[in-house]
């Protein structure tokens, strides 16, 4: 008689964990509606210039011109264009930056798509962070150093394009 009492009782257990899970585990739908609102990162370049003047103080020849166009498609881009340069003309291109989104961003890399006779250097400011505009630092301003190589023929047009990749600023290190 002992034993048919010690079967009962664990099964009356294990039916008592059952009934007591079931109950605690009636299911509820909990619904959140809301609106998110993400930033914007655009970035425009303001303003881009040269620094060569044309004809030079005392000289009656203007050996070479140098134009600096924004991308009206794209003002992240710059386009130079170098016509009747000589050998080893050199020219700085002066370029500013405004972040005009809502998030901060970083400089990821400068872009820089030129001719074999032409040396391109553009300071690095990988790293810098431009906040949104009308913030401090909300914009940079980059220059750039053209040089004409020897290798350069005579009355030719040379074009060089400037592109500034800017990421959000928690994904740059």
């Amino acid at each position: 008689m002992k034993s048919r009492y010690a079967f009962i009782l664990p099964f009356l257990i294990i039916a008592l964990i059952f009934s007591g899970f079931a109950y605690s585990h009636w299911e509820k739908i909990v619904t959140i509606s809301g609106t998110v609102d993400t930033g914007t990162v655009d970035l425009i370049a303001i303003s881009a210039s040269d620094d060569d003047d044309g004809i030079d103080p005392g000289k009656d020849k203007d050996i070479a011109d140098t134009t600096v166009t924004i991308d009206p498609c794209d003002p992240e881009k710059v386009t130079i264009t170098i016509t009747n340069a000589y050998p080893s003309y050199y020219v700085y291109v002066h370029v500013t930056i405004r972040n005009v989104g809502t998030v901060p961003v970083k400089l990821k890399q400068i872009n820089i798509d030129s001719p074999d006779c032409i040396t391109v250097n553009a300071w690095d400011h990988e790293g810098e962070q431009l906040e949104p505009y009308p913030d401090t630092q909300y914009q940079s301003d980059y220059s750039i150093y053209i040089h004409v190589e020897q290798c350069a023929e005579q009355g030719a047009t040379y074009q060089i394009t400037i592109e500034f990749v800017f990421w959000n600023w928690n994904e740059v290190p």
